[in-house]
């Protein structure tokens, strides 16, 4: 089989009560990546008040904050690994194959060869799963040419969602203002 999903790195979290990773239904899969990605969003706010909270505070309290900030990235690389590992579970059990040598993406028996830029950046939305990434960041870590222009950015973007389409793939390739571009699942 190809590569389907993410390489994970860090220590996941503990699984939660319920989680199976053998799971053989995709809408498990997809509610597990609803969960961590809930449980993520929850802690960015909470980083979010406590990083502008704590110039505000006393040293010894602002020594506490600093400990609990620390605890809550931790909390969140673990969400962070959880939500890979149910992304590449999703990927698996919707059929999807890549081939990183011959550039292939197969869908239940479907293919496209893509050229090495639509490669590139697919397989970087795929590396980061649940994340949004700005044009400048996908020019210099997708393709680590920032000299490309961002116009080329959003035709690769363009071209991969017809792809998807094509395909039947069932993600969307979503652009939010300000926060940049992800692989969304669809849900059924």
């Amino acid at each position: 089989m190809g590569r389907t999903g993410p390489q994970i790195s860090g220590r996941p979290s503990r699984a939660l009560e319920g989680e199976d990773l053998d799971t053989q239904r995709w809408e498990d899969a997809r509610h597990w990546i609803s969960i961590y990605a809930d449980l993520l969003e929850f802690k960015r706010g909470i980083l979010a008040r406590v990083r502008r909270d704590v110039a505000n505070l006393q040293p010894p309290a602002q020594k506490a904050a600093s400990i609990d900030l620390r605890i809550i990235e931790t909390q969140m690389q673990g969400y962070q690994v959880r939500l890979d590992l149910w992304y590449r579970r999703v990927w698996e059990l919707q059929g999807l194959w890549v081939d990183p040598t011959g550039r292939v993406v197969r869908h239940h028996g479907r293919e496209v060869s893509l050229t090495k830029r639509e490669f590139q950046l697919l397989q970087f939305l795929l590396d980061h799963p649940h994340r949004f990434f700005t044009t400048s960041q996908i020019l210099g870590q997708a393709w680590a040419d920032p000299a490309l222009f961002p116009e080329e950015v959003r035709n690769y973007v363009r071209r991969l969602r017809q792809i998807f389409v094509d395909l039947e793939i069932p993600v969307d390739l979503v652009n939010k203002p300000g926060r940049g571009y992800s692989l969304v699942f669809r849900g059924n």
